[in-house]
């Protein structure tokens, strides 16, 4: 990073929304920490739109369900890359392989729903290709075509899923050699 990003990115001020760093997108969330204060450190900015507040707030509930009594998230990074968003975060210390899976499944459902909201207001979007990879609803996509996910290959624990949007949950894919009785 050079000085005057990092001096422009330490001088941002807690209660500002959003703010515009030298073109990054950074939002503060204040009604999620407020929600979750012991998930989301204080002085965290988001590197996404502030149109997946929804997305973000069931996450946390997620992961607030998911972990036990004494575990500490450790959130480094929530931002938004190739169009939909990403959440760096692990439990901080050992915990059991049940709990690993639904923190997994938490931030794979969070990057599925991301695909489906508009990143500015939070109405139903598509991603859409711009000069950049980008979710947005008609008003926010400057005439920019919808064009499908790219959300194949989602794995966990050894199991293919994907991410049925009606269910709003990820289902285990039918394997071609797999028979049904």
């Amino acid at each position: 990073m050079n000085e005057t990003f990092t001096s422009r990115l330490l001088s941002l001020q807690v209660d500002a929304p959003r703010q515009m760093v030298e073109g990054l997108r950074m939002t503060d969330f204040p009604n999620l920490k407020t929600k979750y204060p012991d998930l989301i450190p204080a002085r965290m900015d988001f590197e996404c739109g502030p149109g997946w507040e929804q997305v973000l707030d069931k996450y946390f509930r997620e992961v607030a369900a998911a972990i036990t009594s004494g575990t500490r998230l450790r959130l480094d990074r929530v931002y938004e890359k190739y169009g939909s968003l990403r959440i760096d975060a692990m439990p901080e210390g050992a915990v059991e392989p049940s709990v690993r899976l639904a923190l997994d499944k938490a931030e794979i459902l969070a990057e599925s729903r991301s695909y489906r909201y508009c990143k500015t207001c939070g109405k139903p979007g598509s991603l859409r290709e711009k000069p950049w990879l980008s979710v947005d609803c008609e008003a926010h996509a400057d005439g920019a075509p919808p064009r499908p996910p790219d959300e194949c290959g989602i794995k966990l624990d050894g199991v293919a899923y994907e991410y049925d949007e009606g269910l709003d949950d990820l289902v285990v894919v039918e394997r071609e050699n797999e028979s049904i009785d």
